[in-house]
This record gives C-alpha cells, structure tokens and sequence, in this order.
C-alpha cells in the first residue's frame, strides 16, 4: 500500500537551492520531453544528458517524470475520444427523436397556432442539434489526427503572450510573462527511489531533521556538491521508520505552490489487517447529492439502526470549489469508517459510473444535468477506499439495480423510514448476498410474471409505482398495502 506524506519546507536559504535545481531540470525537462516524442534512442539520450550535467540516477528520475506524463496525456486522449463518440452517438439519437417529434406534430389534432409554435421549436432545437453534432466530429477529427502534445506550465498561460499585443493580457510586456512562465513551468524536482540504494534514494536522503540532496554536477560550482534542507514532519514518523528499517524505496518530490515549496515523501507501508466480519453485519450507504444515508443491518440483514432525517451526513458539494469538496466528502467519509471500525462491521456501497450518463447529457433536463455535474461519485468511491483501507475496514461493492425501488415499496412503509435510508438498507442486505422478494401484497400486480426473476418483477413494479401519484397510496396498490411497523433503534444523535 502506497502512502504520501507531505511537509512545508520553511528554510529561505534552502528554496533559493531548489528554485536553482528546479530550473535546471525544468529546461532538460522539456528537451527531453521532445527527445522522447521524437522516439530517439534512450541509451543515446542518456549519455547526452549525462554531458549536459547529469548523474544517472537523476537521469533515469527526470525520465520516468516525463514517461509517466506522456503516458498520462495517451490515456486521457483515448478516453477523450471515447467520451466525444458517446457524445455524438447521444446527440445522433436527439436528432432523430427531434424529426420524429415534427412528424407527429403535423398530425397533432391542436390549433394551427400552437402546431406552428411548436414546429418552431423544434427546428430551432433540430438545426442546434446538428450544429453541435459537426462540432463533435470536428472534435473527434482533430483528437485522432493530431500528435500528443503536453505543455509544461499549462496552455493557458502560454497562450497569454500572444493576447499582449492586443491590450487583452494582464502581463504589461513579453518580459514579464516570461518571468511567470518560467516560474510556473520549472515548479518541481523528482527524485525516484529505489530498495538497493542507500537510505531508499541515491540523490535525496533523509538524515534526521534533515535532507541531503544531491546538487547536479552543473550547478556544483554555484552551491556546492550537497545542500542539506531542514525537514519538519508533523504526521508519519513511524511510517519514514519503518520504511528505512526495511530498505525500501523512498521517493521525493519538491513541488511550488503558492505558499512556498512542499515536499511529498512517498513509500510503500504494511496493510492493515482487516478487522470488519460479515458475520457481525454491514452497513450500507446510499450516496444522495446532498447527504450520505445509512443504515447499519445484524447478520441476519434486520435493521437495527440508522439516523434521524435530521442528523443526517451532509454532503456540499453543490457550487463548490474542488478543495471544498474534497473537505467535505473527507469529512463524511471520517465518520462513516470510524463507525464502521467501531462495530467491526464492513461497509457496502453501490458500483456506479456516470460517465456514460454525463455523455447523454442532451437526454436530459437541465435540473437532473445540474445534478449530475456536482455529483462525484468516483471521487467518493476512491477516497472511502483509501480511508478505509488504512482503518482496516473492508469496503464491498455492489450491483446498484433496483435498491431504490425495493426500498421504496418493500421497507419504507414496514419501518417508516425515508428512501434513501431504505435504499441503504437494500445495499447493506445485498452486501451480505441476502435477496430480496417481492411482498405478498404486490403480488397482485404480477400474476402472469410470478415465474421470472427477482429483478425483472422489481422492474414491472417500478414501472407500476412510477405512474401512481404516491408510491404505497395510489389507487391501485392501496388495497395491496399492509399497515406494518418495526421498531427499530433511531439515533437521536450521530454515533460519532
């Protein structure tokens, strides 16, 4: 299990060494960057380098920086241009439902006057549609033809030169954009470790409250061979032990920000035993825009406790800033695996991916787009992963079919709870491979359907529910309702 420890560097002396090395190894960056895009040969670039002022082994780090960036820049290319084929697929699928939309209303039975409104919106949407649609390919075009190409200091910025000229740009002269350029794009040192040098790294080495970096033999002249920076961490001493005890690879990685330089020390650490037991029970979670909803089940997969409407994990993640966000899911994610660790109980939540849904954005009204925008269910599955990983709390994922559904019509009206914590309990229940029948006062409703599988009576009902004005007290499955209720434990206050 990897883990990364970061600290604030606060010696003015040592950042003006680092702003020297970075900006040495900035410029090589970008040569090799180009060196690597031109498929040179490796064993060439490395000799090259080397008389350029190099070690090795800051060569082989500068290498695998650049590496993992081209990698990157492929994957996300090709991720890319699988998102633009989906898209234009969706808004294929709009076009035609738009044309077929002008056919019916010329043999809509309404006034000339609203048939000729209406056939102007829809040419207005249709001629919008297809617009967007070459736009799309154009996209697609360019995405498939063109070469990689990676920017070291953004795209943003260094479009801002050409803006001067025109009065446009906030930079008064070229100069003065240079200066920031050059700062923003020379913004990093990377030392690469590894478990057959000494101390895990060869070039950076930590000495008690200090770090021994070595300089590149180009600047031995101006700073010396070695400079020694002070180092300060606040968290993680027992994890640095035991990762130099054990000889393993440790790698360091300087990087500006606004504040100042940081250091990010990364190594491997020992995973935690897990300590959660099925056999105890689960507890689910339904992940809302707003809230996490939850409710903790025994073994048997009975309800036994959930929190008031009230004291619910609030999620604000809606006009937020990333940082924001990140603070409000850590938050929220603390609470729920601390829980969990305290009942020695594993947590289940569901496996979605909206990727495809943000696709088929023009599917949509524009309230459920909003939602789907703010909504970062990937982020929350990768932060409660880690998070409970390093607690030693197992995380189960499952199929999300139908757990709205059946918590909507099976245990919302037996234990009086809202939906959201009836689809948690549904998902804590499927955690624990327990399945879900259809109730006997529905099965009315599915007579001729009473042989097929679980799921697919789950769908029929939904579509029942989803015509009644209220789920449980339409007309039609009113007569099939019981009037249940189970006592179960409410949490006055949160557990934590």
């Amino acid at each position: 299990m990897q883990v990364t420890i970061q600290t604030k560097i606060t010696d003015e002396k040592s950042e003006s060494y680092l702003e020297l090395i970075a900006e040495v190894l900035g410029n090589l960056r970008g040569k090799l960057l180009r060196d690597l895009l031109q498929k040179k040969s490796q064993k060439e670039l490395k000799k090259q380098y080397i008389r350029e002022g190099l070690l090795a082994r800051q060569y082989n780090s500068l290498e695998k920086d650049v590496k993992a960036a081209i990698a990157s820049a492929k994957e996300l290319r090709k991720l890319n241009i699988e998102n633009i084929k989906e898209r234009i697929q969706n808004r294929k699928k709009r076009i035609k439902n738009l044309k077929a939309k002008l056919k019916r209303n010329k043999k809509s039975k309404k006034s000339a006057q609203e048939k000729s409104k209406r056939k102007k919106k829809l040419l207005f949407d249709l001629h919008q549609s297809k617009r967007k649609l070459a736009s799309l390919e154009h996209k697609r075009e360019k995405l498939e033809e063109s070469k990689l190409s990676i920017c070291w200091g953004t795209k943003k910025l260094f479009l801002a030169q050409f803006a001067i000229e025109d009065g446009k740009s906030r930079y008064e002269d070229h100069a003065s954009w240079k200066k920031d350029w050059r700062k923003k794009r020379n913004n990093r040192i990377f030392y690469v470790g590894s478990k057959d040098e000494k101390m895990g790294n060869q070039n950076c080495q930590l000495l008690g409250n200090q770090l021994e970096i070595r300089v590149p033999r180009c600047l031995e002249k101006k700073i010396g061979q070695y400079i020694r920076v002070p180092i300060k961490f606040s968290y993680g001493h027992e994890i640095i032990a035991e990762a130099l005890k054990q000889k393993q690879a440790i790698n360091y990685r300087f990087v500006r920000k606004e504040k100042g330089w940081y250091l990010f020390l990364t190594t491997e650490r020992r995973e935690p035993e897990i300590i959660t037991k099925k056999k105890f029970g689960a507890i689910g979670i339904d992940v809302n825009k707003d809230h996490l909803a939850w409710s903790e089940t025994d073994r048997f997969g009975n309800l036994i406790c959930f929190g008031k409407k009230d004291k619910k994990i609030k999620l604000l993640v809606q006009d937020r800033r990333s940082d924001q966000v990140n603070a409000s899911l850590g938050d929220a994610i603390k609470k729920i695996v601390e829980y969990a660790k305290s009942k020695e109980k594993p947590i289940v939540v569901e496996k979605l991916d909206f990727r495809k849904k943000k696709n088929a954005f023009v599917q949509h009204s524009k309230q459920y787009r909003r939602m789907l925008s703010y909504f970062s269910y990937s982020k929350f599955l990768k932060m409660i992963h880690s998070k409970a990983k390093r607690e030693g709390v197992e995380i189960i994922e499952v199929n999300p079919a139908f757990t709205s559904i059946i918590g909507k019509l099976k245990y919302s009206p037996i234990y009086g709870i809202s939906i959201h914590i009836a689809a948690s309990l549904v998902i804590a229940r499927r955690g624990l491979n327990l399945t879900e029948k259809i109730p006997t006062r529905y099965t009315q409703c599915l007579a001729e359907h009473r042989h097929r599988h679980a799921w697919k009576q789950w769908s029929i009902l939904k579509a029942v529910s989803n015509r009644e004005s209220r789920v449980g007290l339409g007309p039609r499955l009113l007569s099939l309702r019981r009037e249940t209720r189970v006592d179960v434990t409410v949490l006055d206050s949160p557990p934590w």
